[in-house]
């Protein structure tokens, strides 16, 4: 994963965040509409030498935030589609063996 924050003093400034994943492909198939790499940009609303550093770090962070939740959204999307792949492999005997355990941790 790579995350850049591009300042120019003649253009907004701009999150950048790429990320490429390398899930397995069988995953890969029945996850419709998820990319396995992808970038995301966020331009800030405000500029520094124009509204003042409170009001620029202000939309820095709100730019941030969106970028973050983005993100978050999209790799709990690909966390939900490993995962439902990953379930399906356990046998009755395995998920048997799983409960025991627990269990025994309890006690």
């Amino acid at each position: 994963m790579f995350i850049s924050l591009s300042l120019n003093r003649l253009s907004m400034a701009t999150i950048k965040i790429s990320y490429e994943l390398d899930p397995p492909t069988q995953i890969v198939k029945e996850a419709q509409g998820l990319s396995v790499s992808k970038s995301l940009t966020h331009a800030l609303e405000a500029n520094a030498s124009e509204v003042g550093l409170d009001a620029y770090y202000g939309a820095l962070r709100v730019a941030i935030a969106k970028a973050r939740d983005q993100l978050g959204n999209e790799l709990t999307a690909w966390r939900d589609a490993v995962g439902k792949a990953e379930s399906s492999k356990e046998t009755p005997k395995t998920l048997k063996y799983d409960a025991e355990d627990a269990e025994e941790e309890e006690e």
